[in-house]
């Protein structure tokens, strides 16, 4: 729509859909010249397709405007303080800024100096977008508009643009005036960010992945993860780079371990123990990446021999060295998917393998033998329910199975995760992420001396292992808490039973050591645990909570003190603690064994606050937060509030007691039966302390 319609100086008709509200897009039936192969394109529609009925096209509800059919003509970039709280926006609308000439002959607006301005009045040296993804820096102007055109047309032109500019329409940066704290946000040299990925990768003996893998239009999408040594190539590519050196710009140590545990040997390999004695000490290379990146082009560029193709090519970094391989196609592999269409689909994927396969490992121990999985059936496809897992007793008139404790699920099996069988041993590997590493290996068979705690109510032995098969023993090692260690992959709190070595056996005379194993996860096809010990990075809560009332978000926080189950074995242990910024939900058990970790996981995801923070109806402006000094709210010099809530935690041990603050002062929540009663309302939250009979000063 050239000449867009504007229905307010705020909003015009969406983009995207053209007021509709819908857009009509091509049938996924039509993707398919044949319903037997799901990799051609441009094919009729299928003439009894459930989802088209043979017409080719459907109706799709707009997204981007959320099915009103119109967009606000509005952005507003923030900037915060995380260490102060100060908080500057600009308000950019239609006539609001002067537009400038591009390098094409076209017209923009640039963001850039605005950020820079913001960062300048709150004070801050360095910042990063809360929103996932790259925002674009400047809002392209349609062609048409020039400076010489009428107001009112100028105006239209401007606010497409801006309606069209990015999902989110606030734009909030959040930086920090501490010298330390901001240097951390400053993005590392990209030679040397791929030398400190190969050093974590000797430190936790898995290989490191460059891989580059042929597109059908004859170019190169680029990769970099960790990966278990041996596992099978995947057949389709993990990352959509255009280069080596935007590959490891996009990859971060968390994003490079995202699958690591997960990832597949072929049927015949076998996942391995560590030997401890045999790890080498990590040396962090000198990498070029132009030269790298070189080699693995010509890598791919290498001729077919004995009639397989080249699919890409690898860098694997493994003992120290860079070992160069092919991927060559060796056989495909053919699944049938029935699909929503009504169609038959056979997708065939390419199986792939190294050539050459990288020597093993130094550190390459005795192999882990493999058993078929006791709690899933492929032939019939039956699999343990739930209520049965671990040797429990059915449930009667369970839903999912009846009470027989085996059903079928489209889900796959809890025990195995779909692949049928289980290992005899895990490799569990404690890390800083910086110098130092344990690797620990759990043998089923194994001879432990056990200690026998009591007895589940269902009549199961319940015994703790030896200390040193205790997670939580290790914690000393790296001088944190046991609450502090997390899945390297993934960053969920390690079990309660593994911290303490609670075992809780199926029968008095089972395998202890096999079944700790169960409770670990020996499902994962690459037989490894891997431990983060380490204190998340997190702020103070009074900087959290003066950040959220600076941006107009409340500030809800969760505590659940379990005080008096300490020593039970069967009941949970610790404080738990949960940070939500935004709208008021419905309270949930927290799900954080400590401040600092919910603190960190709401700074993670203050983009879906800031997304639903957005209204929803394009007519109602955006708020355009400003703040030179942190809400009084939250200002009290003399009240901590970590102090104060968990103070409030301990008054009522077993229960969730949540916080509530926003620009109207604070709300104290305390759950009464099956429901959360409001306990007081205060102007602040020393207020609100000193009602309750805690003396602020």
């Amino acid at each position: 729509m050239s000449n867009p319609r504007v229905l307010d100086p705020m909003v015009v008709d969406c983009p995207d859909c053209e007021g509709m509200t819908f857009r009509l897009v091509p049938c996924r039936c039509r993707a398919d010249q044949s319903p037997t192969d799901d990799t051609a394109a441009g094919g009729e529609p299928y003439p009894e397709c459930r989802l088209c009925a043979g017409v080719g096209g459907v109706a799709v509800g707009c997204n981007r405007c959320g099915q009103t059919g119109r967009r606000r003509a509005q952005l507003v970039l923030t900037m915060a303080n995380l260490d102060t709280g100060a908080v500057a926006s600009h308000n950019v609308v239609p006539g609001g800024c002067e537009p400038t000439p591009d390098q094409d002959g076209g017209w923009w607006i640039e963001l850039t100096p605005l950020v820079s301005e913001l960062a300048a009045t709150v004070g801050v040296t360095a910042w990063r977008s809360v929103l996932t993804g790259a925002v674009e820096p400047v809002v392209r102007l349609p062609r048409q508009w020039r400076p010489h055109l009428p107001a009112g047309r100028r105006l239209a032109l401007e606010a497409k643009a801006l309606a069209g500019h990015s999902r989110c329409p606030w734009q909030v940066y959040l930086g920090h005036s501490d010298a330390d704290a901001a240097a951390a946000l400053v993005p590392p040299d990209l030679d040397r960010g791929l030398d400190r990925l190969c050093a974590i990768a000797g430190l936790l003996c898995l290989d490191l992945v460059v891989e580059a893998r042929r597109t059908r239009d004859g170019g190169l999408t680029w990769s970099i993860g960790y990966r278990a040594a041996d596992a099978e190539v995947p057949a389709e590519p993990g990352g959509e780079a255009a280069d080596l050196r935007e590959a490891v710009a996009a990859t971060t140590v968390r994003r490079a371990l995202d699958g690591v545990v997960t990832s597949r040997r072929p049927a015949p390999a076998s996942a391995y123990l560590v030997q401890p004695s045999a790890v080498p000490t990590p040396r962090r290379p000198t990498t070029e990446l132009d030269q790298l990146e070189r080699r693995i082009v010509a890598d791919c560029a290498r001729p077919s021999r004995r009639g397989d193709d080249v699919a890409g090519a690898q860098a694997i970094w493994r003992d120290g060295r860079w070992c160069h391989t092919v991927l060559r196609v060796a056989g495909t592999s053919e699944t049938t998917v029935r699909r929503e269409t009504g169609q038959t689909v056979r997708r065939i994927s390419p199986v792939l393998r190294r050539d050459p396969e990288p020597p093993a490992p130094s550190w390459q121990g005795e192999p882990i033998t493999e058993l078929p999985c006791p709690d899933c059936d492929p032939a019939s496809g039956l699999q343990v329910c739930h209520c049965a897992l671990a040797g429990q007793r059915p449930e009667p008139g369970c839903p999912f199975c009846d009470g027989t404790g085996q059903h079928r699920s489209v889900l796959p099996c809890p025990t195995c995760a779909g692949t049928h069988r289980i290992h005899s041993g895990l490799v569990v590997t404690i890390t800083d992420l910086r110098v130092r590493a344990v690797h620990l290996n759990w043998r089923a068979g194994d001879p432990v001396d056990v200690e026998w705690l009591t007895l589940h109510p269902d009549g199961r032995p319940v015994v703790r292992l030896p200390a040193r098969h205790q997670l939580a023993t290790w914690a000393d090692t790296f001088r944190v808490r046991p609450e502090d260690l997390t899945e390297l992959d993934g960053g969920h709190p390690i079990d309660q039973d593994l911290l303490d070595g609670i075992v809780t056996l199926p029968a008095p005379d089972a395998d202890v050591f096999a079944q700790h194993l169960r409770a670990a996860g020996p499902w994962w096809p690459s037989a490894r645990l891997l431990v983060l010990a380490a204190r998340p990075a997190a702020p103070p809560l009074a900087n959290l909570i003066r950040l959220a009332l600076g941006l107009g978000l409340n500030a809800i926080v969760t505590v659940e003190n379990h005080r008096y189950a300490e020593g039970n074995p069967l009941r949970v242990h610790g404080e738990w603690w949960s940070i939500e910024l935004g709208t008021p939900g419905r309270t949930e058990s927290p799900m954080h064994p400590t401040l600092e970790a919910a603190i960190a996981y709401a700074l993670e995801y203050l983009d879906i606050a800031v997304l639903e923070a957005v209204p929803t109806d394009p007519g109602e402006p955006l708020v355009v937060p400003q703040s030179a000094a942190a809400s009084p709210v939250a200002s009290d010099p003399t009240v901590d509030p970590a102090s104060a809530i968990r103070w409030l935690g301990e008054q009522h041990p077993g229960q969730a007691v949540t916080v509530q603050l926003d620009s109207r002062g604070c709300r104290v929540f305390v759950p009464d039966g099956d429901r959360t009663g409001q306990v007081i309302v205060a102007a602040d939250l020393a207020a609100a302390l000193d009602a309750l009979g805690l003396d602020s000063s």
